[in-house]
């Protein structure tokens, strides 16, 4: 039975969004046919169990105590991740310990580039798994100021050269979209070859085509997902007080999430001066908050790398107005539901779409003509093949 070093940044139960859940349903599947052990870097030590898995939290000097901790705190984390090669010499001997005949690294970006640089001198086999463009962005969004950065910046040029110089040669990668493997191709961190597309489809696996919301309560328009300015929740809440204004009936704008406080505090001031009503609900499940709306915003302002909330709210007949960002349009033609195109830094012309999409005249689901290959089952492949020294995954790309 192989042995198997999984390495990321956050693990069960810390659950801090859709990259955590799809890595952890991926490293369960792997349990299946061999040993896994998962090493996350942590503010206190800890071992126990997930599972068939056994997971290793390593303390390391100043690593984040959450997700959301204090700016301070994240900023120290970082700069010790990158400046401080040692602070990862804990996290290497753990591993080192556990003898793994392959590494699986998704986001790691809480370790710097010294665990891949570890594992590219020790020659193992190697498979990365990229959630995001955190690999060729200092900030992960690829979001400066108001506008996403279309191509590598150069002070991001110097994060890409460390992490294509610390990446094992013969690695085999999964991305979670063809917009992320084709903007990483283009930085020269994969290859097309040596690449699988495997989409991030968490949720049931057949769609759940909820009935029509019976409510003379008014529109109610939702939001689902981490409370963020880069997500462009309050395009969302700008978006809606205009179509209430344009119709005159009342909008209520429903949100299913959770963040820093702060940031709830603006969401409300703005609701409260934009007119609308605003009804904030915590963390919801994707059926339950669209049992609750009548139409669903994804207004992300970021390029987002895949759309896992877009999958799973047209599994269930929600119409979407999406924003056209990133690997967003790929996860609405996957979701196989109802969905259109907006901008929402217009909010006026995000507004007429949305009565478009509303009055049932937009543009129809578009589903894919391949079979969907999920990303547990991408990672599959490109461990055996690893396993097998085969780097060659073009067998397995998506067009």
């Amino acid at each position: 039975m192989p042995r198997i070093a999984v390495l990321a940044d956050w693990w069960w139960p810390e659950d801090v969004g859709g990259a955590e859940r799809t890595a952890r349903e991926a490293a369960l599947e792997l349990a299946r046919f061999a040993e896994v052990a998962v090493f996350v870097p942590a503010a206190s030590e800890t071992t126990y169990e997930d599972g068939p898995l056994v997971v290793h939290a390593v303390r390391r000097l100043l690593a984040r105590r959450m997700h959301a901790d204090t700016r301070v705190r994240r900023g120290l984390e970082f700069l010790s991740a990158w400046l401080l090669p040692w602070n990862a010499a804990r996290l290497v001997r753990r591993i080192a310990a556990f003898q793994p005949d392959l590494v699986i690294a998704t986001n790691i970006s809480r370790t710097g580039p010294w665990l891949p640089r570890w594992a590219r001198a020790r020659g193992l086999r190697y498979v990365r798994v990229f959630h995001d463009l955190s690999d060729s962005c200092w900030r992960r969004s690829r979001l400066k100021g108001a506008r996403s950065c279309v191509t590598v910046c150069g002070a991001c040029q110097v994060k890409v050269w460390a992490m294509r110089g610390a990446t094992p040669p013969h690695a085999v990668s999964v991305c979670v979209s063809a917009f992320v493997r084709d903007d990483l191709t283009r930085t020269g961190l994969v290859t097309a070859a040596t690449s699988i597309v495997g989409y991030p489809l968490v949720g049931r696996g057949r769609p759940v085509r909820l009935p029509r919301r019976d409510d003379d309560g008014g529109l109610v328009v939702g939001y689902i997902g981490r409370l963020s300015p880069v997500k462009g929740v309050e395009s969302a809440i700008r978006t809606a007080a205009v179509h209430q204004r344009r119709t005159g009936s009342s909008v209520t704008v429903l949100i299913a999430g959770e963040g820093q406080s702060e940031y709830l505090r603006t969401l409300v001031d703005l609701a409260h001066v934009e007119g609308v009503r605003l009804d904030v609900r915590g963390h919801l499940t994707v059926e339950t908050f669209c049992g609750l709306v009548d139409v669903v915003l994804i207004p992300s302002r970021w390029m987002e790398p895949f759309g896992r909330v877009a999958v799973e709210v047209g599994r269930t007949g929600r119409p979407m107005l999406v924003s056209p960002l990133g690997g967003l349009p790929e996860a609405a033609v996957v979701s196989g539901g109802d969905y259109a195109f907006a901008d929402f830094e217009d909010p006026e012309a995000a507004a007429t779409a949305l009565a478009t999409l509303l009055s049932g005249s937009g543009p129809e689901a578009m589903p894919s003509t391949n079979r969907v290959v999920t990303l547990k089952e991408a990672v599959v492949v490109a461990t055996e093949r690893a396993l097998a020294g085969d780097g060659d995954a073009d067998s397995g790309r998506q067009s």
